[in-house]
């Protein structure tokens, strides 16, 4: 299981760094939304490897996380480009729903996965 938490991290990596490249059309809600589906991906994933939990427990930390983090950026203001690219620089509405997005998608890979790994019952047992 392990293994599939490393994929997942790999993925919202390799995502974050196609919204840091793109220069396309849409920039703006590439950069700003994709970027934070992205995000809560990889904090879902840190947390697989790092706490031995349910997927509903980690699901709620990482939400709870990236609200905490959205909810400060009322406050503070990230004044260098470090800062906007890991805390954000404004609280925005939408960026709580690229959140819970990327939650969703995180949960339903994992249990796609686990189902699809999951041992077939043998015939003779039924």
């Amino acid at each position: 299981m392990k293994r599939w938490f490393i994929g997942l991290a790999a993925v919202a990596i390799a995502i974050g760094g196609f919204t840091l490249a793109y220069r396309g059309p849409g920039r703006a809600l590439v950069r700003g939304h994709l970027g934070d589906v992205a995000a809560t991906m990889l904090v879902y994933a840190l947390l697989g490897l790092l706490v031995r939990a349910r997927p509903a427990v980690r699901a709620a930390a990482t939400f709870a996380i990236a609200l905490a983090i959205e909810t400060g950026q009322l406050v503070w203001h990230a004044r260098s480009t470090a800062g906007a690219l890991t805390i954000g620089s404004t609280f925005d509405w939408w960026d709580v729903l690229a959140y819970a997005i990327g939650v969703a998608i995180a949960i339903a890979c994992e249990l796609c996965s686990a189902h699809a790994t999951a041992r077939p019952a043998r015939a003779d047992r039924l």
